[in-house]
């Protein structure tokens, strides 16, 4: 509870306007922190989340019993996790989907069971298999309007072949039940901000997520910093602990302190379209490069249809040419402009 106090007088000291916080998706603990004469946004956005996330909620209730009846085992990420777990009420932690992981051994029977409730692919593949082949995760919907997404996810960051990918069976080792120990949790967390989301400003949230991480008591740290040092995560650990110190102005524990200080990593910029599909074909093996590479230049009719929404719809061949003038100018500004990639596994920018 002390850490939770911490935390909420962080925010207000930040004196965050209403939309920012609602951006950065605190407003409900804004609201949590002060209620009486607070901004009709965050108490909106405080009820919203409550709504939500019960909705969210049963919804992964009635997944995990269906996964259950068919020998799946799940383990939830993030939000899923948290909004139970880690904050005092749920409303607390919104959440925009459900991230779960399950053994790649176990994907088949797992979408067998989505499809079963009536989830479907929020997105059509580029081309046929190209998700197992090249990614680590694929968003599904439920419902008439979509309102329920789960991400499903085979791999943590990037795909088995991935040069950023960890031992996913240290991962699996450090579980309780249905959720990761918070020691894999706070490197899990490193990574999908500062390797998986590495050219964006990380939410409020996660920072905070990360912050009440690292105040239970079961962190194993000498544990986290051989792992970090194994996967070679190193520079995302160091620059989370700063970023939590730098923006939430919060004391981290003395192990994480130490790591906060060598961090050297800069400050991301936002990259287009070209630069991440670039990082992307970099951080895989040739064989993946080569598959992502056909699905990019040659979608499937599907994808296309979803990606162009052409008008009238039986035009939509002739956004290929499109989609080629795309790849091409796309190509030439890496070319004349040249490009950074994606922090990679080790590698101090």
């Amino acid at each position: 509870m002390a850490s939770m106090e911490r935390l909420l007088a962080a925010l207000r000291k930040l004196d965050l306007d209403p939309q920012t916080a609602e951006t950065e998706r605190v407003a409900p603990l804004l609201y949590f922190a002060a209620p009486e004469g607070t901004s009709p946004i965050l108490r909106k956005a405080y009820y919203e989340s409550a709504a939500r996330n019960v909705l969210l909620l049963d919804a992964l209730d009635e997944v995990s019993l269906a996964f259950a009846s068919r020998g799946v085992r799940p383990i939830f990420l993030k939000g899923a996790d948290f909004a139970r777990n880690l904050y005092s009420m749920a409303a607390l932690r919104p959440m925009g989907d459900l991230d779960v992981w399950v053994a790649p051994e176990e994907l088949a029977r797992a979408e067998t069971v989505l499809a079963s409730l009536g989830y479907r692919p929020a997105i059509p593949e580029m081309s046929k298999g190209i998700n197992r082949a090249v990614r680590h995760a694929r968003l599904y919907v439920a419902g008439v309007r979509g309102d329920v997404a789960l991400d499903l996810h085979w791999s943590l960051v990037g795909h088995a072949t991935d040069r950023r990918v960890p031992s996913l069976e240290w991962f699996r080792r450090r579980t309780v039940g249905d959720r990761l120990e918070a020691t894999a949790s706070l490197l899990y967390l490193a990574a999908h901000m500062k390797l998986q989301h590495y050219d964006e400003r990380p939410l409020l949230i996660w920072l905070a997520d990360f912050y009440l991480l690292a105040q239970e008591p079961e962190v194993d740290w000498q544990a986290l910093s051989d792992a970090a040092r194994a996967f070679q995560w190193e520079t995302a650990l160091c620059a989370t602990a700063a970023e939590v110190e730098a923006r939430l102005g919060l004391e981290l524990p003395p192990a994480l302190k130490a790591f906060a200080r060598a961090s050297t990593m800069p400050i991301p910029e936002r990259k287009g379209h070209p630069e991440h599909a670039w990082a992307e074909l970099r951080a895989l093996p040739f064989v993946g490069r080569a598959a992502l590479a056909r699905a990019i230049l040659f979608p499937s009719p599907s994808y296309v249809r979803f990606r162009y929404r052409p008008r009238p719809s039986w035009t939509w061949p002739l956004f290929y040419p499109v989609r080629w003038a795309h790849v091409v100018h796309g190509a030439l500004s890496l070319a004349l402009k040249g490009h950074r990639s994606r922090p990679v596994l080790g590698e101090i920018p």
